[in-house]
């Protein structure tokens, strides 16, 4: 039998341009501890700089550490930390301030992805795929040798590695992830064949850690409400993902708002029992230990959001133990 499946949230903290930091801070650490009160295991946020992908976080650790002071259990992290971007001596001092701060429950994901346009905020040259994972093996493996060094401070918790997650797209980021030690998280944009293949290059590279599937949600009180209530938002991820390419420019827009859920998007969308049953599949044909779910989209209001993490913990979670 697998082990008992456990619940995250991934959010990007993404809201209009116009509309104040502050305000989309409070809304998302509303969300936050609804999921902590909930008993969800971990909430993660994103790195965005300048409004690249909409985004207000440029530094999700401050967030995090921010939040562990409102809640009581849930785990904090981020999702991820985009390493090309920064000295990794300097990400390995302050995860081990937050983490201290914290009292232990920060959750780490790093990765080496960031947009184009970020790395030249940065002023950091633009290299090829390979250099950029060569170079995030590196920096990533600076980073554990820091948290290991007696004489680095502050001191590490001898437990932080063991909760920290690597983001994983790739057959060679999967073997990274297994050499160093690390857990795994992927995207939502790759598909159950590449999960798998992930999973096994990790597994062959020497993994152990946990393994995190992400998937948009929206969960409603059933198949034909639920899409109703998601359909204008999801269009405009649709639109979105066709404006940045991640679906063909030419690609006709369906009319069937549950065609716009497949590949790339894999939208996970419906009543509790449906969902249930999705996550269950997704599950058992890819083999994971953790759902990563991003339940906040434009056009949803925080009502609705608020309604998905509810459904989730009180209806999703619960079925699951069923199937």
């Amino acid at each position: 039998m697998p082990n008992p499946l456990r619940f995250a949230l991934t959010d990007h903290v993404e809201a209009p341009r116009e509309r104040a930091s502050g305000e989309v801070f409070a809304e998302v650490a509303g969300y936050v501890r609804l999921a902590d009160s909930l008993g969800f295991d971990y909430y993660w946020f994103s790195e965005h700089h300048r409004y690249v992908h909409y985004g207000h976080l440029p530094w999700p650790l401050l967030f995090a550490q921010h939040l562990a002071a409102q809640t009581t259990q849930i785990q904090l992290g981020t999702a991820i930390i985009c390493l090309n971007l920064h000295h990794p001596l300097a990400i390995a001092e302050q995860a081990a301030v937050a983490d201290t701060l914290m009292q232990g429950r920060l959750a780490p994901g790093f990765g080496s992805g960031s947009s184009p346009t970020e790395s030249v905020l940065f002023g950091k040259a633009l290299v090829s795929e390979q250099e950029r994972h060569e170079n995030f093996a590196d920096a990533l493996g600076e980073i554990l040798a820091a948290w290991a060094d007696p004489e680095s401070l502050p001191h590490a918790s001898p437990t932080l590695h063991s909760r920290s997650w690597q983001a994983v797209n790739s057959v060679g980021s999967a073997q990274n992830a297994g050499r160093l030690g690390m857990n795994v998280m992927y995207s939502h944009l790759r598909t159950p064949e590449q999960y798998k293949q992930y999973r096994q290059a990790y597994l062959d590279s020497g993994g152990t850690g946990l393994i995190a599937a992400n998937r948009p949600v929206y969960v409603g009180p059933d198949n034909a409400t639920a899409m109703a209530e998601l359909e204008p938002a999801l269009r405009t991820l649709w639109r979105r993902f066709r404006d940045e390419g991640k679906i063909p420019a030419e690609t006709p827009e369906p009319d069937d708002p549950w065609e716009l859920c497949g590949h790339p998007i894999n939208f996970l969308v419906g009543g509790p029992e449906s969902v249930a049953e999705q996550i269950a599949t997704l599950r058992a044909e890819t083999e994971f230990d953790v759902i990563n779910l991003e339940p906040s989209w434009a056009g949803l209001t925080p009502e609705q959001i608020h309604a998905t993490i509810r459904r989730l913990a009180e209806a999703v979670r619960p079925a699951l133990g069923t199937l």
